[in-house]
């Protein structure tokens, strides 16, 4: 098995989980914050073994998008022991 990088959360995608949290609990459910947080823990799980299993961008190579849900991308750089998480963005949004 791949040996696992250690995930670092960036400040900016700290912030965006508390942002998405809050919108989720306004807008729909507790239940719906457990799921999007269970969809992070895979993806955090997931790119800690497999760094590259997720698509580098086109325009920022050093950068790759991960595709969470329809809502929600997480964008991540790979580092020589770490994976750090830039940011979340909104799929709905133009970016």
């Amino acid at each position: 098995m791949a040996e696992r990088k250690r995930v670092v959360w960036s400040l900016e995608s700290s912030h965006k989980i508390q942002e998405i949290k809050a919108y989720l609990l306004e807008e729909w459910s507790e239940a719906e914050v457990n799921i999007f947080l269970i969809k992070l823990k895979k993806f955090e799980n997931q790119v800690s073994y497999f760094p590259r299993l997720y698509p580098a961008s086109l325009k920022f190579p050093h950068l790759r998008k991960a595709v969470i849900s329809k809502h929600q991308s997480v964008i991540y750089e790979i580092g020589e022991e770490t994976i750090k998480v830039i940011t979340i963005l909104n799929n709905r949004q133009k970016n």
